[in-house]
């Protein structure tokens, strides 16, 4: 049974007690003053064991008073983390890394755990965010991170290092018990400095550990963590399997092995071999969501709805994942609430798919969830008014991001009316209202907004762009020269692209401020010429917009063409870009580039078998293309799992179908993943 021993009554015993933090450092500056402050307070000695920094970090942990012990580096945690031990003087002992923070509540609650007999050992969830940002993924799993100071306690094992056997040796396991506070650990950012050389040198020691005793499946398991964290699929599922087969059922991390196998074998494709792992592991641990979680997600890509959706509602009735499981944060709230929403929405029931995006954004608010909200809402019939009825009704929003997101769905009425009621409008606001404004084709109105934002405004330059696209879209098109010349940033590059295109409207050459750059600033010229294009075509000025691409296009009209529809299509316009494009083709002969990006416009807009079409023609112009030929056969895949989908639809436990289901689907998978790096190794012109 787990307890929380949080007393009242007992801050002078707490007081009394003597908390040493111990840590092993090498070339942490980077991270070590987060640790250190965030543990600063609510901890009485610092033990810093260093081996061998080359870098500020033995500094630093000297500034917040730590001892700080150099100590050789011996390819083995358990001797450094030992050696920490070995100088701490306290009661208690806390083990952090550097790139590990402890939240406020934590330091605040940290003491308490210190006043309780009977307790010789805390865990505490350890909260990994995946990637930089505050929308990351997150994992959760649980570590004993603080325990009692006795020379008996020593961790084992050369990696991964474990303390539990030691404490346990001769207890009951009551005596080691869940704190419920939390410790931020950074470290599974895979774009973080070092990230990459620490996971090869865990897979070092590893390899070493695992030549005395191959079987071993708890070294095994990190190995198949470390590489699946590299990308090396195979060797990851090489040792889950592995870890798998060698096992005992009741292992601390067998919940884990089974999760992450799973998502190995998902991201693999080997959706049958996943599915089973799935269902094996929920035999041994039905109350794990995560299991369910990943089911739901693999019969998504298998395209049964159904099944995806009863996998996702059971998450949902869970209250929460049982902290003893490693987890990704809100596979039993936000993340089943967001795919139910997907769910229903396939199915074009709007009205569930608004109340499960709702339901995810008031649990976990994001700009990316409120756009696709706003969506259901306008597929399900509603006006601009009524949607941000219900997002105001639902949420705290500010004017400027509920007109935005009015504005991306395409709102424009309501978009006004609502930065309308901002008194005194913030010149963000303003810009938006200008942009609503022209999309409306009221462009004098427009311009007459732009006028009131200050020139120092740090949107200066964008409202200058946006006079000008004002003045030169209208009929007849005006002169802009006086709005660019009154703009005092001249190495602008933006200004540079308007001077550009201001010198087609007025029928005269203009400064060619690009031609005095170097190359790179003149790459940047083109691309804001293009970005301009973009906008003077969502504003229906199609000419104008072709005009734009032919003066960066070398006045060759199927190239303005290609070049203005590549563009928009990167920047999410499909349907503009389908129509650029068709009219490319219809200007010359069909170039591998022109067929490409037209399949990767109709793939976008879901027609798949015309996108088939032109990618097969991409192709036949460029056999030697791995890019073209990947994405054709993923349409035709697409094509084939449509039809045997159809089958199940008629008859759901056909035994057949289902396994060519599972064929095609992990095909699709592998030839994905081809494709994705055939584009890395050769990306399209």
């Amino acid at each position: 049974m787990v307890r929380t021993y949080f007393l009242a009554g007992v801050d002078q015993v707490a007081k009394n007690t003597k908390i040493s933090l111990c840590m092993i450092v090498r070339n942490e500056e980077g991270n070590l003053d987060r640790c250190l402050k965030s543990a600063h307070g609510c901890v009485d000695e610092i033990v810093v064991v260093d081996t061998g920094s080359e870098d500020a970090t033995p500094d630093i942990a000297r500034s917040y008073g730590a001892l700080v012990v150099h100590s050789p580096w011996r390819n083995d945690f358990s001797q450094a983390r030992n050696a920490s031990l070995q100088h701490a003087t306290g009661d208690w002992i806390l083990v952090l890394d550097a790139d590990e923070e402890l939240p406020e509540e934590t330091a605040r609650n940290l003491r308490t755990l210190t006043v309780t007999a009977a307790v010789e050992a805390w865990t505490f969830t350890i909260v990994s965010p995946l990637s930089a940002g505050g929308d990351s993924l997150k994992t959760r799993h649980l570590n004993l991170r603080m325990f009692k100071n006795r020379s008996t306690y020593r961790f084992e094992g050369r990696i991964h290092e474990q303390i539990k056997p030691a404490i346990l040796r001769g207890k009951s396991s009551e005596v080691i018990q869940y704190s419920r506070l939390s410790i931020v650990h950074y470290g599974y950012i895979r774009d973080s400095r070092g990230y990459r050389g620490k996971t090869l040198r865990n897979i070092a020691i590893l390899c070493e550990v695992c030549a005395d005793n191959p079987q071993d499946s708890f070294n095994n398991y990190n190995l198949g963590v470390s590489y699946f964290s590299l990308g090396d699929l195979e060797k990851s599922r090489e040792h889950y399997e592995t870890a798998l087969c060698h096992m005992d059922p009741h292992a601390g991390f067998a919940a884990a092995l089974y999760r992450n196998y799973c998502l190995c074998l998902c991201e693999i494709g080997d959706y049958a071999k996943a599915l089973e792992v799935a269902d094996k592991g929920l035999a041994f641990f039905p109350d794990y969501p995560d299991l369910y979680f990943l089911k739901g997600q693999m019969f998504w890509d298998l395209g049964m709805i159904a099944r995806a959706k009863a996998c996702f509602l059971k998450c949902t009735r869970f209250r929460e994942t049982p902290p003893g499981y490693t987890t990704t944060e809100g596979v039993t709230g936000h993340l089943a609430f967001e795919n139910l929403a997907e769910v229903y929405a396939c199915e074009e029931n709007f009205g569930e798919a608004i109340n499960w995006a709702t339901l995810a954004a008031t649990k976990h608010p994001s700009y990316r969830l409120l756009s696709r909200l706003c969506s259901f809402l306008k597929n399900q019939g509603c006006k601009g008014c009524d949607i941000i009825a219900h997002l105001e009704s639902q949420f705290k929003l500010n004017s400027y991001l509920g007109a935005q997101l009015l504005f991306d769905i395409k709102e424009f009425e309501a978009c006004v009316t609502l930065i309308n009621r901002e008194v005194p409008p913030a010149p963000e606001t303003l810009l938006l209202k200008a942009k609503c404004l022209m999309r409306l084709g009221r462009y004098a109105e427009g311009l007459k907004v732009l006028q009131t934002l200050p020139s120092d405004s740090s949107f200066a330059e964008e409202a200058m762009e946006q006079k000008c696209i004002g003045m030169w879209v209208q009929n007849p098109r005006q002169d802009a020269s006086a709005v660019i010349s009154n703009y005092a940033a001249s190495d602008s590059p933006i200004a540079a692209a308007c001077e550009i295109i201001n010198s087609l409207i007025a029928q005269r050459p203009g400064r060619r401020r690009s031609n005095e750059q170097p190359p790179e600033k003149q790459q940047e010229v083109r691309r804001a010429a293009l970005e301009m294009a973009k906008e003077v075509l969502c504003l229906g000025d199609k000419d104008l917009a072709l005009a734009i691409s032919l003066a960066v296009s070398n006045n060759d009209k199927t190239e303005a063409f290609l070049t203005l529809g590549k563009y928009v299509l990167g920047r999410g316009y499909s349907l503009e870009a389908k129509k650029l494009l068709e009219q490319a083709l219809n200007k010359s002969e069909a170039t591998g580039e022109a067929c490409y990006l037209l399949g990767a416009a109709c793939a976008n807009l879901k027609l798949h078998t015309i996108a088939f079409h032109y990618f097969l023609k991409a192709y036949q112009q460029l056999p030697e293309n791995q890019l073209y030929a990947a994405s054709a056969l993923i349409q035709l895949l697409r094509q084939c799992q449509a039809v045997v989908l159809s089958g199940l639809n008629v008859e759901e436990n056909n035994a057949a179908l289902l396994k060519e289901l599972l064929k095609l689907a992990s095909l699709h998978k592998k030839v994905q993943r081809f494709k994705e790096e055939a584009g890395r190794e050769r990306p399209h012109p």
